[in-house]
């Protein structure tokens, strides 16, 4: 897989639409992955620290992304790092984590954006014999919205999703499961920055 680190320069106009639409960020993001026929579970988060004045947006992928499209077309884009990972997990250990989801539930086939603190925790925590670890300790921080607008030629949608990030400890408890959970993200809207599980050694 790749880990990519991408700066955006916030006081740029053209920057700050993007970061503000959701759809237009998923299209930015996909610009490194034009060179592919098809690229499955690319996944990406703004990071809610900046540098240097700068917006960070990070993206994981399985293929090898190709940025030249986006740095060549766009000025605002201050910096681009891109690393190969191979993730390597072992029964018990503990990693830091950290995630921005879309926390949701569904009655009588609508989804409702979950807003309590509790709720949301009890959301993540109910995933846990799906994800191959525990938590130890988790800690979340209610986000609000993200919207968006996606418009085709005949109509235009618009996009609204509850966005919360968490933050804490886990321990692998099966690492063939968990390295799928690290590789395919956790939860819904995951084309539009939610569901990256990044990690840390405790």
């Amino acid at each position: 897989m790749y880990l990519t680190q991408l700066g955006l320069n916030r006081m740029d106009r053209s920057a700050m639409k993007t970061l503000s639409d959701a759809y237009h960020l998923h299209q930015t993001v996909m610009k490194g992955f034009v060179p592919y026929k098809d690229v499955a579970r690319v996944l990406y988060r703004v990071e809610p620290e900046m540098k240097n004045g700068s917006a960070l947006v990070l993206v994981q992928s399985p293929l090898e992304p190709d940025w030249n499209i986006l740095t060549n077309d766009s000025r605002w884009v201050t910096s681009v790092q891109v690393k190969a990972f191979v993730p390597k997990f072992k029964p018990g250990c503990s990693l830091r984590f950290r995630l921005r989801a879309n926390p949701v539930v569904t009655r009588e086939g609508k989804r409702y954006g979950l807003i309590r603190d509790e709720s949301l925790l009890e959301w993540l925590s109910k995933k846990e014999p799906k994800l191959g670890a525990r938590f130890k300790s988790m800690t979340v921080i209610d986000e609000g919205y993200i919207t968006g607008n996606k418009q085709n030629k005949n109509s235009r949608h618009r996009l609204n999703f509850k966005i919360a990030r968490f933050e804490g400890m886990l321990d692998v408890i099966d690492p063939v499961a968990f390295s799928e959970t690290v590789e395919v993200g956790i939860g819904s809207a995951k084309a539009f920055g939610c569901g990256l599980l990044s990690l840390a050694k405790a």
